[in-house]
């Protein structure tokens, strides 16, 4: 059985819970996930162990709180602690992952944006010019943005566990909002600032279709033969 079939069964089993039992495992389901240097496939069997042994305690008409303590985030951070970390190799090939989907996006949006802004409405001369060098940089500014981005909301997420109040969705919204426009602002407004640095290239947008297009398959066919993302 793989990690995606064991969140799958993970999803199936919840559903057996009550509602007071789901909000609680479902916190520490949560907070234990959401630490992504641990190996994610021990993550999903300890996390199924912790379920089946929830169902049993429920059919004994024990609760959650009665299982685990009056204390969950205690007793999740003594169980992450006996998790391993997640493979090196792992690791670096989530992170090639992400840096080709991203560039694959881009790439494609700059393409079409491109085409759209000059054979549509006759703008610019259908050709970007690029110095090597702030392209570069800019690059690797926007993937460090991004990885900023990507742990800023792990931590969101595992802070706003185990909380008896929580905060209204629509204040949830609003702070996610600000946060993912203030990292597009920063990356629209980075190549603006960064000096020219190295040889301009040419290049067309058709370039960038054809070069966003290769990147995002070669992504797609690494999650596919990995399972990097479920």
């Amino acid at each position: 059985m793989n990690t995606k079939d064991l969140i799958q069964l993970n999803n199936e089993k919840r559903e057996q819970l009550t509602e007071e039992n789901k909000e609680y495992y479902g916190d520490m389901l949560v907070y234990i996930r959401t630490n992504f240097n641990k190996s994610e496939r021990y993550t999903e069997e300890v996390l199924l162990e912790l379920l089946d042994h929830l169902l049993q305690a429920q059919a004994d008409g024990r609760t959650a709180k009665e299982v685990f303590g009056d204390d969950p985030q205690a007793y999740c951070n003594d169980i992450i602690g006996e998790i391993p970390a997640e493979k090196k190799t792992n690791r670096l090939s989530f992170v090639l992952y992400i840096i080709l989907r991203l560039a694959g996006v881009v790439s494609l949006t700059a393409g079409v944006v491109g085409l759209i802004l000059h054979y549509v409405f006759n703008l610019g001369s259908g050709i970007i010019d690029i110095p090597l060098g702030s392209g570069i940089l800019i690059t690797l500014i926007d993937l460090l943005l991004l990885l900023g981005l990507i742990i800023f909301i792990f931590k969101w997420i595992k802070d706003s566990t185990f909380k008896e109040k929580q905060p209204k969705k629509w204040v949830e919204f609003l702070q996610l909002w600000l946060l993912f426009f203030l990292f597009i602002g920063l990356t629209a407004l980075l190549p603006r600032f960064m000096p020219d640095i190295g040889v301009v290239m040419h290049i067309p947008f058709p370039a960038f279709l054809l070069f966003g297009a290769v990147l995002y398959s070669v992504s797609f066919i690494m999650n596919k033969k990995m399972r990097l993302i479920n």
